[in-house]
């Protein structure tokens, strides 16, 4: 009888700078296609070759996704770190039955899960090299905490020094604009025949970066004047997680930095108002105004 790969079986490793860390993904995706080109052969002695010829030389980056759940201890945090940084890193999906590794990966986008009631988490989406069925499992494998403590978030906002209140929802969500490096050459081409020896894409290049989200506020008489405004020069700070008074603080935590945001009206059973907000600011680095607490 064969053996199937379930996803709920899966495990899932990063492996970076040489170490393995665990994760624990609520979902995980993963895929790579080839690119196939077509031409003509129809001749003035073959009329009736009307079905064009292929061409396959070269593979498409392969993609991934997986969630994560934003824990008080710091075994997840290596998601954040390559989030932010936007190293490469090898990617390996472990079931019963198989081992995939997708090499030099990288975050493409990692929006945070902020919602209340429910524990906080990351979602990530991101591109790699190259995908590879039953690999080997590299890197030393890192030890993870004895416990592992999920955050139920507690919102604090301020922008342009004044506290939001009645907050229905923020979202918060970090992309990283990536090209990868052309890899297809005319003595490259020639020499592929077969799936062995494609051409697969293996360095790339930032071009550009975008943070930006939402908050949606009730609309109530003691927030009158912020309705219908824009700002291209305002401070805003987001904390949403556990202990918000104290250094004890555990959740994500963005700002004060410099952004710009436009506000508008929603009319549902209940008003509502929408700051639709974008950084601005490149004065800092990410890595100091945009933090995953951790013990």
């Amino acid at each position: 009888m064969p053996s199937y790969n379930f996803k709920r079986e899966a495990q899932v490793f990063i492996v970076a700078g040489g170490l393995r860390y665990k994760l624990d993904v609520q979902d995980i995706s993963f895929s790579q296609t080839f690119s196939e080109e077509s031409y003509p052969v129809r001749t003035l002695h073959a009329q009736n070759n009307v079905f064009e010829a292929s061409n396959i030389t070269k593979a498409n980056a392969a993609n991934f996704s997986f969630t994560i759940s934003a824990i008080t201890e710091a075994d997840f945090s290596v998601v954040k770190d390559r989030l932010l940084d936007y190293d490469s890193f090898d990617l390996f999906i472990k079931t019963s039955a198989d081992t995939f590794k997708l090499e030099t990966a990288v975050i493409t986008n990692g929006s945070f899960g902020i919602e209340k009631s429910r524990p906080l988490s990351i979602q990530v989406q991101g591109e790699a090299s190259k995908l590879t069925r039953g690999a080997t499992l590299t890197g030393t494998l890192q030890n993870r905490s004895a416990t592992m403590s999920y955050t139920i978030p507690t919102l604090a906002i301020t922008l342009n020094s004044s506290a939001v209140n009645d907050i229905v929802s923020v979202s918060m969500e970090l992309q990283n604009e990536i090209s990868w490096t052309p890899y297809t050459t005319v003595d490259s081409a020639l020499s592929v025949s077969n799936a062995g020896n494609t051409m697969y894409p293996s360095a790339f290049t930032l071009s550009k970066r975008i943070l930006a989200g939402s908050i949606t506020q009730y609309l109530t008489d003691q927030n009158v004047s912020n309705t219908l405004q824009w700002d291209t020069d305002a401070s805003l700070s987001i904390k949403a997680g556990n202990g918000l008074a104290n250094a004890a603080f555990r959740g994500f935590s963005f700002g004060p930095a410099t952004c710009s945001f436009t506000n508008r009206v929603g009319s549902g059973t209940v008003y509502t108002q929408n700051y639709d907000w974008r950084l601005t600011d490149n004065s800092v680095s990410l890595a100091t105004i945009l933090k995953y607490e951790t013990d």
